[in-house]
Order: structure tokens, then sequence, then C-alpha cells
């Protein structure tokens, strides 16, 4: 079977995109790779249109999946639910993961006494959305710790926006937090809050988000597919071996001139790429080793579905792969 292959009734004869350009939703603060191509002049003759801005990585999906978008970018174990319930849709570069200067950390108050997996017992940990990356993390951390699933699903997650997260710790309103990207970042400068675990820790260097486009998307505009992909793929390199500093001030001077009345706080504390594979090509083990999680919860399509089935490297110009150290 293709690749791009999926089932029939979610075949369409005409995608509802266009060739010429590619619609998007964004986030405040954040310049997206496609974005980071974009302003290095990698994607003409392409245009991005923004869309506004999305409210979670599974939401970004469904857009992307309905054609209210034509690409989208979530966590790998999202993908994995969605392809496994039948979207046709395919991952087609690694944007995000965990290196060693970027990762999401799970935190707690400097004076609690919560320090290990058996002290969470019971209590409250805030996720920035359930049933996304944070939740599979914590839950996959504290399986690889010995917690028994009673002890496990003793543990309340609470969905809190990650702009107040660290707010609703220090206050008392839960007992532990994960942050990841800036937030993180400024927790780590915080005297305050003391970081327990990280996904770097429990997973090691790894890709763990995609980009993904539709399969009729691809099969209707291969052409653009694969100009958008390598494209996309060269701003990641570029921001993989271009000093830090440099990239920071690149991405703050995009934030500034796109006027979407944004803070450049996040470029400001930007440390790598996390894609640890050079351009994005994706493995296999970026989408199997969430597969457990899957098992564990009973849903054992996503669980057994081959790892081949959630991306396709196909448009990537880097055709093997070229594990980077961040600078």
């Amino acid at each position: 079977m293709s690749v791009l292959a999926s089932p029939r009734v979610f075949a369409r004869p005409r995608d509802s995109g266009h060739p010429d350009r590619l619609r998007y939703q964004g986030l405040a603060g954040i310049v997206l790779y496609p974005e980071l191509a974009d302003a290095l002049g990698y994607l003409a003759p392409l245009k991005l249109e923004w869309v506004g801005n999305t409210t979670s990585g599974p939401q970004d999906l469904q857009a992307a999946t309905t054609g209210d978008t034509d690409f989208g970018e979530a966590f790998n174990g999202a993908i994995i639910k969605l392809v496994a319930a039948g979207a046709p849709v395919r991952a087609v570069l690694a944007y995000g993961g965990a290196d060693k200067l970027t990762s999401g950390g799970l935190f707690v108050r400097r004076d609690s006494p919560l320090r290990t997996p058996k002290d969470l017992i019971g209590k409250t940990i805030g996720v920035n959305t359930l049933m996304a990356e944070h939740e599979c993390f914590i839950e996959q951390y504290l399986k690889a710790n010995g917690l028994t699933d009673a002890e496990i699903r003793s543990i309340i997650l609470v969905a809190i926006p990650p702009v107040v997260a660290g707010q609703a710790l220090r206050h008392g309103r839960v007992d532990a937090v994960v942050l990841s990207s800036v937030f993180r970042e400024v927790a780590l400068q915080q005297s305050d809050l003391f970081e327990v675990t990280t996904e770097y820790a429990l997973y090691g260097p790894g890709n763990t988000d995609s980009i993904i486009l539709r399969n009729s998307y691809m099969e209707a505009w291969p052409q653009s597919a694969r100009h958008f992909t390598q494209a996309t793929a060269r701003a990641i390199t570029w921001a993989q071996t271009t000093p830090p500093e440099d990239v920071r001030k690149f991405l703050a001077s995009i934030i500034k001139n796109r006027k979407r009345g944004e803070s450049t706080i996040p470029a400001q504390h930007w440390r790598s790429t996390s894609v640890v594979t050079r351009g994005g090509y994706i493995l296999p083990e970026d989408f199997s080793r969430f597969q457990p999680w899957y098992a564990w919860r009973g849903d054992m399509r996503s669980a057994s579905l081959p790892a081949s089935a959630f991306y396709t490297n196909a448009f990537n110009p880097v055709q093997t792969p070229q594990v980077v150290t961040p600078l």
C-alpha cells in the first residue's frame, strides 16, 4: 500500500486546498518553521496564508484534516490517534522534540516535599492539554518508575493554559505542572520552582512532534507538497546550524515584522530546535515510543499499527537519518 493510501471512505476526488498557497494556524509569539522558511526566502513561489492562531495541537490537526487549513502541527501521539481513527493524513517533518538544551519538564514548588514518582500518588498535576503530550509524558514516566496502574490513575491531571501554569503551581492550585518551551526556560530561572524530571531524561534525545499534510493534498498537488516540505526542512537545518544568538535575533525580527501584537519573549528564550535529526527527518521510533501508552490505555488499534503508517519522508530532501547535536 502507498504511504499516501487511506480508507476509501475518506477519499476526495480533488483536494480543497490550492497549489500556490497554504492556509495555516499560527502560535502567538512563536515562529513556525514554515514561517521561518518563508522569511528566509526558501518557500517562494508558494505563499502562506495565516488564518489565526491555534488553541492546541489536536485542534490544529483537526483543522488540517477537515480542510480548514492545509497543514497542521502536533504531538506524535495525537497523530497516531488520528491516523488510527482513519484520518487520511501523514506526518512529513519532525518540528520538535527533546534534546539536552530543550525539553518539557515536571516542576514542583521548591519548598514542596514532592521529589520522586511515588510522591505524586494522589496529587494533582497541571498539563497544557488533556490526552496530549504532557499527559503521555507523565504517565510513561510514572509507569517507567514502577507505579501501579491504580497509583497512576489516582493522580489527577488538570488542563491549565501554559501562560498561567507557573502561577497556579505557586498558589497551590496544583501540586506539580509540566512546562515546556519558553515557560520551562522562565521557570528554570525562578528560585522558587524545582524541576523533578524532563522528557529528555525519560526518552533521551528524540523527535516528539510533527508537521502533517492531508493525503489528498499530497496527491492533488505533489509539487507543492514537495516544495513546502523541502523549504521547511531547509529552514529547520538553518536553525540547527546557525549560532543560537543569530537565530534568536532573526526570530524576534519576524515576530515584530508580522505585526500581530505579540511578545518577542519566546524568541529571546529560544535555545535549540529540539529536532534531533537534520532537516526534521522522521524516524520510526518518533512514533513507536508512544504506542505503549495507547496499549496501556486499552487502545490497541493505535498501539498496533506499524510506525510507517503515520509518516512519510518521501518529500524531505534529507534522505538518511543524520543526528544533530545542538550548538
